[in-house]
């Protein structure tokens, strides 16, 4: 009797052991479609094994089937198994509005997962589709961190198409995009092609506007005066202004007035940065034409320094004054009294949501004209606090605010004027933007705080590429729970010692219970 009880009971335990084993493998092969769809041999074996066992289960447990419905146990797992149906109705059908309409909310202080005003404005604006290819190891914190950030981007629009490839997976396409290191991202629209290297908003943003416009704009610095060179490396140079303006896709040259006798007719936004010498009158006459034929110049004079263009200036309604800015706030931050600290800065595009400090090693302050001329528009763009004030007894090592002799805070210390010349379709807008200052983009003061951010912006704005505009990164700072001894003390005993004695004094009541019956 035992001989043929053992092949019943080890038939029973095989049986179990094939539905436990089945269900496991059913819901593995659900796992890998939702998540792994690609690998199809695995998903196969997965789905046949996983069948398999439980075709077996059913068969030799049949017998349980065809009397578990009148049992009291089949009663009550009848109405748990419509329980756990109801719950996962409810489920599905909460996954379902979440897939249709999608919402997120930001609830960090600093917006972390907020995309900019300037690129929900580029993704709202985007009029043609890119296709996004990001060459990242699987498994990278960077590929992490660019999937993060597209996922937002792709949210906003149906244009971004984004592939991301294992270049050590597919050697093939990464040889084919010409891909040299880990991290790459090929921008495509059309025939237009930009890529990077950088992992963040600024940049994705920038090169989204990089490949859907056509063509490339020329900013031109003025040369032959002693300007701040674009090629120089020193401590005054201008690299780092133009290493900063060609990755936001500027083509930037220099220019000598007296050999080409005119700005070039390509020329989009052209920048006098502190010159130290005078300007030849045919050459101030050609920046004048330029300008009044709807050009744009950026114009940056040093205290103490006449360069010829200053009358032109003039009759434009802004006067350079003959001073050096003191701070005394400038202390504060280990400056000199004469790096005054701007953080004030009057509402307009160029500065809108900017809330940097930019420093402007010895500057001079600019004065409206009381009137105007015609069609002449004044916009402060910087301003100095109220301690400071415009010194104009230079020769004073001392000096100290002298009321009716010096210029008392706030100051300006960068003013753009603008003015619309003709009608209609002949209509230009001529912009003429003043700084007291040039040494605050040289390559000594350029990542400074915000100094590169505000003179990139400048420059974007007279370039009409507002969309280039510079995006900080969210600051990630730290958020430390400060507790007083009452508190931690409250939360050690609520968590170490009463949490844990109420579980224990339940199990002991529910053991008392149970022995009691």
């Amino acid at each position: 009797m035992a001989t043929e009880l053992r092949p019943r009971a080890t038939m029973k335990v095989s049986s179990k052991v094939a539905g436990v084993v089945g269900a496991l493998f059913v819901l593995a092969s659900l796992f890998v479609t939702e998540y792994y769809p690609t690998q199809k041999a695995l998903l196969w074996i997965l789905g046949v094994v996983g069948g398999a066992a439980l075709l077996f289960f059913f068969v030799a447990e049949r017998h349980l089937l065809v009397r578990a419905p009148g049992t009291r146990a089949a009663r009550h797992g009848a109405n748990a198994l419509a329980i756990t149906l109801a719950f996962l109705g409810i489920l599905v059908i909460v996954n379902v509005l979440s897939i249709r309409h999608n919402e997120k909310w930001d609830l960090t202080e600093q917006k972390l997962y907020t995309l900019s005003d300037q690129t929900l404005k580029v993704l709202k604006d985007l009029d043609k589709d890119v296709t996004v290819t990001a060459f990242f190891s699987d498994g990278s914190e960077e590929r992490a961190k660019i999937k993060d950030l597209l996922d937002r981007y792709a949210d906003e629009t149906p244009r971004l198409k984004v592939t991301y490839v294992d270049p050590d997976k597919n050697p093939a396409l990464a040889h084919q995009y010409g891909i040299r290191q880990y991290g790459t991202t090929v921008f495509e629209a059309g025939s237009n092609t930009h890529r990077i290297t950088e992992v963040s908003e600024e940049a994705l943003t920038n090169a989204l506007v990089k490949v859907t416009r056509e063509g490339k704009k020329t900013i031109y610095f003025l040369t032959g005066h002693g300007e701040h060179s674009i090629e120089d490396t020193q401590r005054s140079g201008y690299r780092e202004a133009k290493k900063a303006l060609e990755d936001q896709g500027f083509a930037v040259k220099e220019l000598l007035l007296l050999k080409e006798g005119e700005v070039p007719k390509d020329c989009d936004v052209l920048v006098v940065a502190g010159p130290t010498k005078p300007f030849l009158d045919k050459e101030i006459e050609a920046i004048r034409t330029y300008l009044d034929g709807g050009g744009k110049v950026m114009v940056l004079l040093d205290p103490q320094v006449e360069t010829g263009l200053e009358p032109m200036l003039e009759a434009w309604g802004a006067k350079l004054r003959d001073d050096v800015v003191i701070d005394t706030m400038s202390r504060l931050f280990g400056g000199s009294y004469t790096t005054p600290i701007i953080t004030e800065y009057p509402n307009h595009e160029i500065t809108r949501d900017f809330r940097l400090a930019t420093f402007l090693p010895m500057a001079r302050s600019i004065d409206r004209a009381k009137s105007l001329p015609e069609g002449v528009r004044f916009q402060p763009i910087a301003r100095t606090s109220s301690q400071a004030w415009g010194e104009t007894d230079l020769s004073n090592p001392k000096a100290s605010f002298d009321p009716g002799q010096d210029y008392r805070g706030p100051l300006t210390l960068a003013a753009l004027l603008e003015k619309s010349e003709g009608q209609g379709d002949d209509q230009a807008e001529s912009q003429l933007l003043i700084v007291g200052d040039s040494d605050f983009a040289d390559n000594t003061y350029f990542n400074f705080s915000g100094n590169g951010d505000l003179f990139q912006n400048m420059v974007s704005y007279l370039a009409k590429e507002e969309d280039l505009i510079s995006i900080r990164p969210k600051d990630t700072k730290p958020q430390p729970l400060v507790l007083s001894r009452a508190q931690a003390a409250t939360l050690f005993y609520a968590s170490v010692v009463v949490g844990p004695a109420a579980l224990v004094l339940a199990g002991l009541g529910i053991w008392w219970r149970r022995r009691n019956l």
